[in-house]
C-alpha cells in the first residue's frame, strides 16, 4: 500500500518527465503564411531597413506637398479631382500588397514598378518646376535607392522581374502653369499614399 510519501514522489517524477518532454518539443518559429522567411536574417534586415526608408520618403513627399501648399496655394487634393482627370494622373497599383489578397512576388513587383513610375513622373515635373528642382531631385535619389533595394531583394529571392504595362511612367502634359503646379501636387499626393501602402505591406510581413 502506497504511503503519502510514495504518492508525492510519484507525482514529482511525472512532473519532471512532462517538463522534459515539453522542453524537448520544438516550438513553431513562425505561424504566418510566410513563416519560412522568419529565420532569414537577410530578409528581416531588408524589412527593417526599408520600413524606415519608406517612412522617410513618405515624410519628404509630405513636406514637399506642404511647400506646394504654401507657394502655390494647393492644399486639398480632393478639390483637384477635376484636374486629376484632365491630366490623367492615376495611382500606381498596389492591390497585391493588400492584406486580403497579399501575394509576395507580385506585391514586390508592383512596388518596384510603382517606384519607377513615380521616379519618371517626378523627372517630368522637375523640368516644369525649376523652383522645386533641388527638393524633387533629393526625392528622386531616395526613390532610386529604395527601388534598387527591392530589385536586389527580388533577385535574392529569385522573384522574376516583370514590367507591368503601366510601369514606364505616365505621359504628363501640362497645358498651363497652374496644371504644372497642380500636377506636381497630385503626383506627390499619390506618392505619399503609395508609400503608406508599401509601409503597411512591409509591416504585415514583419509581423507574420
Amino acid at each position: 500500500m502506497k504511503t503519502a510519501r510514495d504518492v508525492e514522489q510519484l507525482l514529482i517524477c511525472l512532473v519532471v518527465m512532462c517538463s522534459q518532454k515539453l522542453w524537448a518539443a520544438p516550438l513553431p518559429e513562425f505561424s504566418g503564411e510566410y513563416g519560412y522567411l522568419a529565420g532569414d536574417q537577410g530578409f528581416q534586415q531588408f524589412l527593417s531597413n526599408n520600413l524606415e526608408f519608406s517612412l522617410k520618403i513618405k515624410t519628404n513627399a509630405q513636406q514637399l506637398r506642404e511647400v506646394f501648399c504654401q507657394d502655390y496655394k494647393l492644399c486639398n487634393e480632393q478639390e483637384l479631382n477635376l484636374v486629376r482627370r484632365q491630366l490623367k494622373i492615376s495611382q500606381a497599383p498596389l492591390d497585391q500588397c493588400q492584406s486580403t489578397s497579399f501575394n509576395l512576388d507580385t506585391c514586390f513587383t508592383q512596388i518596384r514598378n510603382g517606384l519607377q513610375t513615380y521616379h519618371a513622373d517626378l523627372s517630368t515635373i522637375q523640368k516644369h518646376l525649376s523652383a522645386n528642382s533641388v527638393a524633387i531631385d533629393r526625392l528622386k535619389l531616395d526613390i532610386s535607392d529604395i527601388t534598387s533595394n527591392f530589385q536586389q531583394q527580388m533577385e535574392t529571392m529569385s522573384i522574376a522581374v516583370v514590367n507591368f504595362p503601366d510601369s514606364a511612367g505616365q505621359t504628363l502634359n501640362f497645358p498651363t502653369t497652374f496644371h504644372e503646379q497642380a500636377g506636381g501636387y497630385l503626383v506627390l499626393c499619390n506618392l505619399q499614399h503609395f508609400l503608406e501602402t508599401v509601409y503597411r505591406a512591409l509591416r504585415f510581413l514583419q509581423k507574420q
